[in-house]
């Protein structure tokens, strides 16, 4: 897709997760959206809400969220889900439910974010895709998915993997153990090799291997966490291709957590490689889970910024209004990010844009009416109605599309003065040394020596370690282990 069709500065919100809002509110919701500058929808399309049969797609509520986009002037982001997993599948291919280690099947239930059913609540789904007939049933979803909407007027694209993760515990499901015996003997080529490398001398076929059921520092902990990420990593290229296969012109996006220092080894939080796959990236980051001081609200953009490595992102998810209920916000401060009025609406949004984002979107354009999540988030009112937060919200909004703005998102943020060095490596093997994740050193003294150059008045850039060359000045806070291959490109 050519980017110069964007609109100048996407602002919008998230706002149709079945079964909210309600319906009667959508003709309204859509013209208040449109009169407060807001371009730019993301809703959730929930296989388990459109494939109600095998076969038999329903498609009329999101008809109209395109429908209504169109005829006010907005552009709509489908977030594909297709793990959230239809009740009906999960029976049919019961054999291909994820395993927990312990052998447990992963279960279907109602979603935190959407009060739908098919969630598993790993980032994956209940049903492993390493299954073919599980895969095809999914291929088939997206594939009508993307003939449905192909050239709508409403349409600007896809987001092709939620909040970039997945569960450490799964998947030890028989489908997934026989990818990973071809993906260890493309490898190694022979059990013997394989038997060298782990210490590990008495396989007789490739079938006697196990992925290691516990976390620890041994050389078959680093070989599963390896296959995970290209396994999963993998499925998110499928994604994208299976779409393009119909529509070759649509927008493809996704957005992560900004996770890579604290969740890239447990949990595949990689913002460069997701990033890499994209057209444009994002991040949700939510301040009453996080923490409001500046360093945290600068940390999310500035690591989503580096890993885009020079593509357009945006703040996919910044809340709007209050996370009143949940067990993060216990004992906090109000003032500490979990109750938002217009002052903090600016704060987060003016930051990321001042982190280098190109695009914002409201976690919640309203908040929802059920579930865990009830309450939350929403910068327009439970009913709809405009509050001081969406108010300001529509007075960024609108100076962020003023022609007079153009030459502002030109512009991009200057060079850091010094490169924090992510090294994928040393995060791995500090989280197989601490099996229980405590005290997990590495995201601390790589938050640390963030915090530190930030607070002091130097600008730290995070940098991978594969891009050591676009730098002169780093600094590895905790390199504990490094590849040959970089450790050499560092003494070079």
């Amino acid at each position: 897709m050519s980017l110069d069709r964007l609109p100048q500065l996407p602002f919008g919100a998230v706002y149709f997760r079945k079964s909210n809002p309600p319906r009667e509110d959508w003709e309204r919701d859509y013209g208040i959206a449109a009169e407060d500058g807001l371009n730019v929808f993301r809703h959730w399309f929930m296989w388990s809400a459109i494939e109600q049969r095998p076969g038999v797609y329903v498609w009329d509520e999101y008809d109209r969220q395109l429908d209504l986009a169109a005829k006010n002037g907005l552009k709509t982001i489908i977030a594909e889900l297709i793990h959230a997993v239809p009740d009906w599948a999960y029976r049919k291919f019961a054999h291909a439910r994820q395993l927990r280690t312990d052998g447990h099947p992963l279960a279907s239930g109602m979603g935190v974010s959407a009060a739908t059913g098919g969630f598993a609540h790993n980032g994956t789904g209940a049903l492993t895709l390493n299954c073919p007939e599980v895969k095809e049933a999914a291929g088939a979803f997206l594939t009508a998915l993307a003939k449905r909407y192909k050239g709508h007027p409403g349409l600007l694209g896809y987001d092709v993997w939620n909040e970039v993760n997945y569960s450490p515990e799964v998947d030890y499901s028989e489908w997934m153990k026989a990818d990973y015996r071809r993906w260890l003997k493309a490898k190694y080529g022979d059990l013997e090799t394989l038997g060298r490398s782990w210490y590990r001398y008495s396989y007789a076929e490739w079938d006697d291997i196990e992925p290691p059921p516990e976390v620890a520092a041994y050389p078959e902990n680093l070989d599963w966490l390896a296959f995970k990420r290209e396994n999963y990593y993998g499925q998110m290229q499928w994604r994208i291709d299976t779409i393009r296969a119909v529509d070759q012109d649509c927008l493809i996006a996704a957005h992560g957590i900004g996770g890579a220092i604290q969740n890239m080894a447990a949990g595949g939080s990689d913002d460069w490689l997701a990033a890499s796959k994209v057209e444009v990236y994002g991040l949700t980051w939510v301040p009453s889970r996080r923490g409001f001081k500046p360093w945290q609200n600068f940390f999310g953009p500035d690591i989503t910024r580096a890993a885009s490595r020079g593509k357009p992102w945006w703040h996919a998810e910044r809340p709007g209004g209050p996370l009143w209920l949940q067990p993060q916000v216990i004992g906090r401060d109000k003032e500490d990010g979990r109750v938002m009025d217009p002052e903090d609406v600016r704060t987060l949004t003016m930051t990321s844009f001042a982190a280098g984002a190109t695009g914002v979107m409201n976690l919640r354009y309203r908040p929802l009416l059920d579930g865990p999540l009830f309450g939350a988030f929403g910068s327009y009112g439970m009913d709809g109605s405009r509050t001081p937060r969406s108010d300001e919200a529509s007075r960024i909004a609108r100076w962020a599309n003023d022609p007079a703005q153009k030459r502002l998102w030109e512009a991009r943020p200057v060079k850091g003065d010094i490169a924090l060095l992510v090294i994928p490596e040393a995060q791995t093997w500090d989280y197989l040394l601490n099996a229980h994740h405590k005290p997990e050193l590495y995201r601390e003294a790589m938050w640390g020596a963030y915090r530190g150059f930030l607070d002091n008045g130097l600008q730290p850039d995070w940098v991978h370690i594969d891009h050591i060359d676009d730098y002169d000045t780093l600094y590895a806070p905790y390199p504990i282990m490094l590849t040959g291959q970089h450790a050499k490109a560092l003494a070079s």
